[in-house]
């Protein structure tokens, strides 16, 4: 008579997107664009992105430098930029989605 109904489907989805973006986390990346040359008057090249753990000081121009051998010689330029990304707590993420998926989806 006062049996316990279970939840709707929706509301076991909305849940579970809930507890997901629980998990996420915002991680600051830095990366270098290099860009070098070698002689007098010459243009630069972008040679690629490289990613350092900071734009603090010369961090950008030292890694530059440290991966492509004409920055280290020749004239270079090293701009720096910070990123955000999202991340999933690993752990937690596959613990807690498998509870997820269990709940949602049994009958």
């Amino acid at each position: 008579m006062f049996g316990v109904r279970p939840y709707p489907q929706s509301v076991s989805i909305i849940l579970a997107l809930f507890c997901l973006f629980l998990l996420i986390k915002s991680v600051n990346s830095y990366g270098c664009d290099c860009s070098c040359c070698t002689g007098s008057g010459c243009s630069l090249s972008y040679l690629g992105t490289i990613s350092v753990s900071t734009c603090a000081s010369t961090t950008c121009t030292d890694a530059c430098k440290s991966k492509y051998s004409t920055c280290s010689t020749g004239s270079s330029s090293a701009v720096c930029s910070a990123t955000n990304i999202f991340q999933f707590y690993s752990t937690s993420f596959i613990i807690i989605s498998t509870i997820i998926f269990i709940l949602v989806f049994k009958n």
